[in-house]
């Protein structure tokens, strides 16, 4: 990585690295904000915050029902995208015996 020296109109010397700005510093300040908000996180966790056991069910029965939303759209999916890819098949088979 070379370095090179920029002379700003003030007369102070900057020193630019090869890297780019945006990308080499985005992700130390990422990282480091991580970090912060883990360590705050974790401190946070400790301040005794109680959950009563109805609004969990609540979420839990609101989990079940978006994943078995969530198979059967994907088991609809699959069968709608397999009927195409069939009648894709079909098409072609047909097509090169010249029916």
């Amino acid at each position: 990585m070379h370095q090179q020296s920029i002379h700003a109109p003030s007369g102070a010397v900057t020193v630019q690295n090869g890297t780019r700005v945006g990308k080499a510093r985005g992700i130390k300040h990422a990282v480091l904000l991580a970090v912060l908000s883990a360590s705050l996180s974790a401190g946070m966790a400790n301040a005794g915050i109680e959950i009563p056991p109805e609004l969990i069910q609540v979420f839990k029965d609101l989990a079940i029902a978006f994943g078995a939303l969530m198979a059967a759209g994907a088991v609809l999916f699959g069968v709608i995208r397999g009927g195409v890819a069939l009648f894709k098949l079909a098409g072609r088979i047909f097509s090169a015996a010249g029916a």
